[in-house]
């Protein structure tokens, strides 16, 4: 039920059963009082105006679709209340006065309120028919799924309307064994399924099927139209046989007995299913050089896409045995002269993973597979018989185990220990052993028993534990020699014997160190200047050595763990650290192998190369040992990256940020390494975090600006960032030109009133601006540090200044003075024109490669401003030569602190 009306009703007869009220919100015209003496005439009319209004609501309800409020609702529920109880207080009177008309309990009744709403439906539903007609295939599917839905949800509420009508003149006559009478929800789909489904349910079925013959073809459906009209099959077809409403009434002579799923659909798509397989097959042989692993992996999808894909998502449930059994006749049963005849080179090629597939094929249909176990046991026998050659011992013992051992194992695996394949194997292997020369492995397994099921297995297991030095050596060849498939094939041998496999994992780690240092060793000094060099040798052997972890030894856990010790042991001591004199070299160059890949550049990385390359960082930081030192240094760069805007995109930093975070959760720190770790994250993420609100940030300082009224002669943007995450100090005093002072000034104030109790700190050497020139040639716009701007304001003044004076004005340190002049000599924006020491300008020049060396500069000695300075560029980035002098002296100093 929809909706709980029972306690909103307040109709009632009057106790003198002459008299009848109803009342009802916004119902008072229906408020009318009969007594003996009305006529019928009155009455007929007061109950044709009751329907007038009820049909108005089923308009609403079903035709306009406009939504019907609670209110609305209760008074069509009264009205039907109405009917159903004006019909009882018309008996009690026709049986208490002689000459009442008592034929108004045949007209105005139940009978007659059910009739209309039957004829009703039945109009409404003609409607649809009549406008869904003309429409074809996935249209007309669409139109029918949107027009059911419709109905059904609008006769659920005429239902809950009816519930009166339902448990009182519906059900006396249901008790009754009138099979012609439902109740309403039941009447409204018996009509839609007569009057509608009757007509179109064959068109509706084709749809369906070529809909679902595209799907199989691999192209896009609209699968949601084929699940929702079958469910509307199975639901009409519950009408006839079990009934909608839970009632156990006969059904109507008149319902129709049309079973749309059973009958009209599922037969079809079982028949369709048998005609497209049958065919694909046949094209499918025809027009390929084919192998039978090509023809199962094929049956394999196809088996998995009608089970997972179109049984799982639009088929109903119930048929999904009789699709499974039309698939297997045609795909397997009549097929499997294909299997049988492919199954000895399967053998030869050692093809387990589709061995193990047919085996999973041909038991699906109870295949005879005495041929196959005739030509396995034939195979059986010629590699037992290839081992007895003439060669020495050892190489005999460890051949005949491997094979002996290869067998059971592929019984085990492949044929799920079919008992007639272990019979097979136990029968060969006891036959082998007595007949070849010198009775082999008498002694190792005299004491077992040759008639016991799995003796096979059993000697096998036995001879590996005997012989792993033979296996330990053949391993090791194996990986020097790079052939994993015959790794993969020795790991699925000796894999259940746990004790063999520690010392085969021992093998693996030893040899994947030793590749790893030799590999870093050979790039020489040239992977400690670029650390792009330096990780890929690390992502080379990490991807070569993953890969056959994965695919040739299944990520067993012994061998995860041997290829992880492997490489922590190469990547923290190698050539690189040793040369370096620092253990903790790794991380600084994952730091700068980062800084590159994330900084701007000409090369830009598409989305999913981008992914990849941070995925690889993560790769590499799992192994550092000193993942702190990583994140101080990775912090640094970031900083530096988002400051002065060369970060590739703050999406990129987040991601690797998060991909770290994700790395250190997972692994399994000590509790106070791993909440240091993490406040290293937190304080990564409070950064990209301070970049997107700074732009907030500046927005509102300019709208606050704009509000009262003042009109800078400069723009000026701001960035605050939290000092607990930041790696940032002002290295040296300073004082923020007069020219900007305003400009903080306002901006100190608009951010004290917005946060109180916050406290800013200003960063002027963080600085960076923009100057435009007016006394030279052309005009220029420099883009200076604010070292470099504030030394170059106090030329507004004068043209020429000692370095003395310099430092007395500028309030500088004399070292800081001299760098700062040095980057503007380079650009020859100033000169050197001498003092007591003789300095020319020459004096000054900057050879760019050589290390800092500040000049020790005389205060009397004089810097003018060249006012012949030319440059090819209008735009000229004086900052960049300040910015490379401070990353050589950061490097250095990062240098000295790690070693």
């Amino acid at each position: 039920m929809v909706f709980n009306l029972s306690s909103f009703l307040m109709y009632r007869p009057s106790a003198s059963g002459g008299q009848t009220t109803c009342s009802s919100e916004k119902q008072k015209s229906n408020e009318t009082a009969m007594d003996d003496s009305s006529s019928s005439g009155d009455t007929r009319l007061y109950l044709e105006i009751i329907w007038t209004d009820l049909k108005r609501g089923l308009n609403q309800i079903y035709i306009r679709r406009t939504e019907v409020g609670l209110v609305r609702i209760m008074e069509l529920y009264t009205h039907v209340a109405v009917l159903c109880t004006f019909s009882d207080g018309i008996q009690a009177v026709g049986r208490d006065r002689a000459g009442t008309d008592s034929s108004l309990c045949t007209q105005f009744v139940g009978f007659e309120l059910y009739k209309k709403l039957k004829g009703f439906f039945k109009a409404f539903v003609l409607n649809v028919l009549k406008e869904g007609k003309d429409l074809n295939g996935e249209d007309m599917l669409l139109y029918y799924t949107k027009k059911w839905d419709e109905f059904r949800s609008a006769s659920k509420i005429v239902n809950t309307i009816c519930e009166f009508f339902n448990k009182t003149w519906i059900k006396s006559r249901m008790d009754r064994g009138n099979g012609d009478i439902h109740e309403i929800y039941t009447l409204a789909l018996v009509t839609w399924k007569q009057y509608l489904c009757e007509d179109m349910h064959k068109n509706l079925t084709n749809a369906m099927l070529k809909l679902i013959e595209r799907d199989r073809l691999d192209e896009s459906i609209n699968a949601d139209i084929i699940k929702a009209v079958i469910q509307c099959y199975v639901e009409l077809d519950a009408i006839e046989f079990e009934g909608v409403s839970g009632s156990q009434a006969t059904c109507d002579a008149n319902v129709p007995k049309v079973r749309l799923y059973c009958d009209n659909f599922e037969k079809l798509f079982l028949e369709d299913t048998e005609t497209f397989y049958t065919n694909a097959v046949v094209d499918f042989i025809s027009s390929n050089h084919f192998t039978i692993s090509q023809y199962m992996r094929k049956v394999h999808r196809w088996l998995y896409e009608e089970d997972q894909c179109r049984c799982a998502f639009y088929l109903h449930p119930s048929l999904k045995e009789g699709l499974t059994k039309t698939c297997e006749k045609v795909l397997i049963v009549q097929h499997l002269d294909l299997y049988k005849n492919g199954f000895y080179n399967l053998l030869i090629d050692g093809n387990d993973k589709d061995l193990m597939r047919m085996y999973s094929l041909c038991s699906r249909v109870n295949g005879d597979l005495s041929e196959v176990k005739i030509t396995y046991e034939k195979h059986i026998k010629e590699q037992l018989s290839s081992t007895v050659k003439e060669s020495d011992e050892s190489d005999m013992k460890i051949d005949t185990i491997l094979v002996l051992r290869r067998h059971s194992n592929l019984v085990e695996r492949c044929f799920l220990n079919d008992p007639g394949f272990v019979q097979i194997v136990d029968k060969t292997w006891a036959a082998f052993i007595n007949k070849v020369p010198a009775r082999l492995f008498r002694e190792e397994l005299g004491e077992l028993n040759a008639t016991q099921k799995g003796y096979a297995s059993t000697c096998a297991k036995k001879l590996i534990a005997k012989y792993i030095h033979l296996v330990k050596d053949e391993f090791h060849s194996l990986l020097i020699d790079g052939k994993d498939d015959d790794l993969a094939r020795m790991y699925s041998l000796i894999h259940s014997v746990d004790d063999e496999l520690s010392v085969l994992a021992v093998v693996l780690e030893n040899h994947i160190e030793e590749q790893g240092a030799s590999v870093i060793e050979k790039c020489g000094e040239d992977a400690i200047k670029d650390p792009k060099i330096y990780v890929n040798k690390i992502l080379e052997i990490h991807r070569r050595y993953h890969t056959l972890v994965e695919r040739s030894f299944l990520d067993e856990s012994s061998f995860v763990l041997a290829f992880d010790k492997a490489c922590a042991a190469f990547i923290n001591k190698n050539n690189v650290t040793t040369m370096s004199n620092s253990a903790s070299k790794s991380s600084e160059l994952l730091a700068r192998y980062c800084d590159s890949r994330l900084k701007k550049s000409a090369k830009n990385f598409k989305e999913a190369e981008l992914e990849k390359l941070l995925a690889d960082v993560v790769i590499v930081f799992k192994y550092i040992e000193d993942k702190a030192v990583f994140m101080k240094l990775y912090g640094k760069m970031l900083a530096k990256r988002l400051l002065s805007g060369l970060s590739i995109n703050d999406k990129a930093e987040l991601s690797l940020i998060e991909k770290l975070e994700r790395s250190i959760v997972l692994h399994g720190y000590p509790h106070l390494k791993k909440l240091e770790l993490e406040d290293e994250i937190f304080k990564l993420k409070s950064m990209v975090k301070d970049m997107d609100l700074g732009k907030e940030l500046n927005d509102a300082f300019k709208e606050h600006q704009n509000n009262a009224s003042i009109h800078p002669n400069l723009d000026f943007s701001i960035m605050v960032l939290d000092s607990r995450a930041w790696p940032l100090k002002q290295t040296s005093a300073f004082e923020i030109p007069s020219e900007l002072v305003d400009c903080t000034d306002r901006f100190t104030d608009f951010y004290s009133q917005r946060h109180k109790g916050r406290i800013l700190t200003w960063l002027p050497t963080m600085f960076t601006g923009e100057l435009t020139t007016s006394f030279f040639q052309r005009e220029y716009t420099f883009t200076a540090s604010m070292e470099q701007i504030a030394l170059l304001l106090m030329f507004n003044d004068l043209e020429e200044y000692a370095i003395g004076t310099l430092v007395e004005k500028l309030k500088w340190k004399k070292e800081v003075l001299v760098r700062v002049v040095q980057s503007l000599v380079e650009f020859q924006l100033l000169v050197l024109v001498g003092g007591e020491s003789g300095h020319k300008s020459s004096s000054m020049s900057v050879d760019k490669e050589a290390k800092e060396v500040t000049p020790d500069l005389p205060d009397d000695a004089i810097i003018r401003l060249n006012l012949s300075f030319s440059h090819k560029k209008l735009n000229v980035d004086l900052s960049k030569s300040v910015l490379r002098t401070k990353m050589r002296q950061e490097q250095n100093q990062t240098a000295e602190s790690f070693q």
